[in-house]
């Protein structure tokens, strides 16, 4: 993988939502997709993409800052997911976005799973990369309370880039950080050291907060998204952290349409460690379902 020394892709507009002013790119032309990454790394979704351009070629990439990350502000100390899911409605209506293709990872993949259910007319399609919706069984349950644990008794010593660090290779596995050196900007572990605060203070409370259980989707969720998904998982997730697997299934059972999608070498953290995989499996499945149908 090799496109030069630096391929930060700078987020150089804004755009006043409520509570937040969110900084943004839009990269392309073409069908809209619009990116919502997950915690801790802001940069790690639409950044790894570059190394597959066909998929930057044909489409328009809308890739912006949650509230409290890389210089988008929050003007409060909380931000629910039902909140961050407002924001992406509100920044679909500054860009006169009608409608799009969403493309969202684990954190964000929740707040892509929220738009789902609360907006769907808005959205056309969406690829989730490893939605991280609550576990409910206990091995994954148990994995994933004891990766938070280790990684805050960090952050309370104040040590934000050890404690954010910690928590992705319990989730992703060791090899993680290494992928995210050589597929993310080169301050990117600077970036993280800064954001952290958001990640422990904002984004995990939040999703502790949000009160979905896949076993009750039914019940809580009254009208299921009907348009085109796909379900992205990485073949070795399982072995880094229990879990992936019972959301990976939930989505296959509970969405008819859902189709399925798996990624070589690579775990949560996948489009950092196989982006060309990644950007393969996404343009073909835009591909398959355009907007014009």
């Amino acid at each position: 993988m090799y496109i030069g020394r630096d391929w930060a892709i700078e987020h150089n507009q804004t755009a006043k939502v409520n509570n937040a002013e969110l900084k943004y790119t839009v990269l392309g032309s073409g069908e809209p997709v619009l990116c919502i990454h997950g915690t801790n790394i802001a940069d790690s979704l639409i950044t790894p993409l570059q190394f597959y351009p066909p998929l930057l070629e044909k489409y328009q990439f809308i890739s912006y800052y949650r509230a409290g990350y890389n210089g988008s502000t929050l003007e409060k100390d909380s931000l629910s997911i039902q909140e961050s899911a407002e924001h992406v409605k509100q920044l679909l209506a500054h860009l006169g976005i009608q409608k799009t293709h969403l493309l969202a990872f684990s954190f964000g993949g929740v707040i892509g799973f929220e738009f789902l259910i609360s907006d769907p007319d808005l959205v056309h399609s969406a690829i989730l990369l490893e939605p991280y919706l609550p576990r409910e069984a206990p091995a994954g349950v148990e994995a994933n309370i004891t990766a938070f644990n280790r990684a805050m008794e960090l952050f309370q010593t104040g040590d934000r880039l050890g404690a954010a660090q910690r928590y992705m290779v319990d989730v992703c596995g060791g090899s993680f950080l290494s992928a995210v050196d050589l597929t993310n900007p080169l301050d990117v572990w600077h970036r993280v050291s800064v954001d952290a605060n958001i990640a422990f203070t904002i984004d995990f409370p939040a999703i502790s907060n949000w009160g979905f259980k896949m076993s009750q989707a039914d019940k809580l969720v009254a009208h299921k998204p009907t348009m085109p998904i796909l379900a992205v998982m990485g073949l070795d997730s399982e072995a880094a952290m229990p879990g992936f697997r019972e959301t990976q299934e939930f989505l296959m059972n509970w969405l008819p349409q859902a189709e399925r999608c798996g990624i070589m070498n690579a775990t949560h953290g996948m489009q950092s460690m196989n982006p060309v995989a990644v950007g393969q499996a996404a343009l073909a499945f835009l591909q398959k379902h355009p907007m014009a149908n």
